[in-house]
């Protein structure tokens, strides 16, 4: 019953979903295709399709989400070109050459093992406002505390973040001495 009532609802919705998306949002990116797919196979593990009072509206919704996702983490990425070109010169579409990978790597682990020593919900904010592009407020609201407290926790991982950070490149100095 899921898999027949839901190859019909995309042979019925598909295109229609992707015509309304692109005239919506444009033609990418994220490409109106990928996200309708996406939608539908949201909608694919949910497991049953019975209880959705309107099964289109969900799929709408859903792709709506995925664009918008796909939107706020371009919109961080843009909002942070500075920064990244300042920690990491070189010309865009420079190619990344064996030891700058390697201390992409490093850094990111370090990051990782950064959040992981953090309190959840801290690590949890930090996440929603830095890689999700979500606000304070809103960060603050998903996880059940106040804009001011939301700030707090943000600016207490960045602190640590960039402790960890510092203190490699200092140990990093060290070792190179």
């Amino acid at each position: 019953m899921h898999s027949s009532g839901l190859r019909a609802l995309y042979q019925r919705y598909f295109i229609k979903l992707v015509n309304d998306l692109r005239s919506t949002y444009g033609p990418g990116p994220p490409d109106p295709d990928d996200v309708a797919h996406a939608a539908f196979e949201k909608l694919s593990q949910r497991g049953r399709l019975d209880d959705i009072a309107n099964p289109e509206s969900y799929v709408w919704i859903a792709a709506r989400n995925i664009i918008m996702s796909a939107k706020r983490a371009e919109r961080v990425r843009f909002n942070n070109q500075d920064e990244l070109e300042r920690r990491w010169p070189g010309q865009p579409g420079d190619s990344f050459d064996p030891e700058r990978v390697l201390i992409a790597e490093e850094q990111l682990d370090l990051i990782i093992n950064a959040l992981n020593r953090m309190p959840e919900r801290r690590q949890r904010i930090f996440i929603l406002n830095r890689v999700d592009g979500l606000t304070p407020q809103q960060a603050g609201a998903a996880c059940g505390v106040s804009r001011t407290a939301a700030v707090r926790h943000i600016a207490l991982a960045t602190d640590a973040i960039a402790e960890a950070l510092s203190e490699n490149s200092n140990t990093s100095l060290k070792a190179d001495a």
